[in-house]
């Protein structure tokens, strides 16, 4: 089984995790609600080695940690980006991101979030993007099965 780390800005209610661990649990995953410290990247490293794979389900600044954290581990498979907050300095890095990232976005057209999730996709190769119409964190946890088609959609494109 697949780790499937979540760090999010905030914790969902325990109705929410234990409802999404289940379902994601018939994919494959076993989900891993940690709350994002600073560093992030300890907290990744703990979870994730070269030889056990997983993937982050991550949003906002907590991004930029992950993505750099994907330079140096070899153990994130790939990364869900939802709504990440555009860091300047890592612009030039991001080039540099071999791991698979799947981008979600919220924001109405011409939105700042938009915009900032746009910015990561033109920046990292391979990456893909998706645009939900409501909140994505919440739909993404209420609906884990559109989650995992994007995944499985985003690795088996590699």
């Amino acid at each position: 089984m697949r780790k499937l780390l979540v760090a999010l800005a905030s914790l969902p209610d325990s109705k929410t995790i234990s409802r999404f661990s289940e379902r994601v649990a018939n994919a494959g995953f076993k989900a891993i609600f940690i709350v994002a410290q600073d560093p992030l990247k300890a907290q990744l490293e703990e979870h994730c080695s070269i030889d056990q794979d997983c993937v982050l389900l991550i949003s906002g600044v907590l991004v930029k940690d992950a993505l750099l954290a994907s330079l140096n581990l070899g153990g994130i498979e790939a990364i869900i980006a939802v709504n990440p907050e555009w860091s300047h300095d890592l612009g030039p890095v991001l080039s540099s991101v071999v791991t698979r990232v799947i981008i979600v976005t919220d924001g109405p057209e011409l939105s700042s979030s938009r915009m900032q999730a746009m910015k990561y996709h033109d920046r990292i190769s391979g990456s893909t993007i998706n645009y939900l119409r409501l909140d994505a964190v919440k739909t993404l946890l209420d609906h884990p099965e559109r989650m995992i088609k994007m995944l499985e959609d985003g690795l088996d494109a590699r």
